[in-house]
């Protein structure tokens, strides 16, 4: 497989994170050892992606709430 599908199949990982998910569960059972790489790299990227979104969700709004408790 080439570099340029790896990085596509990487980014499509982490810019829609359930697709990376399942295409990681998929490539994982495969037998091809390059696949399996790059499914478990997908699997990754594709948690990685979902925690970061969680942490900056919950940071805005975190940040979002502080000006109610700034007193004017």
């Amino acid at each position: 497989m080439s570099g340029g599908v790896k990085v596509l199949l990487y980014l499509l990982s982490f810019f829609v994170p359930v697709a990376g998910i399942i295409l990681g569960i998929v490539w994982m059972n495969d037998a091809d050892m390059e696949k399996k790489q790059i499914g478990k790299t997908c699997l990754i990227v594709g948690i990685v992606a979902i925690v970061l979104s969680c942490v900056c969700w919950f940071a805005a709004s975190a940040f979002s709430v502080m000006p109610a408790f700034y007193g004017y």
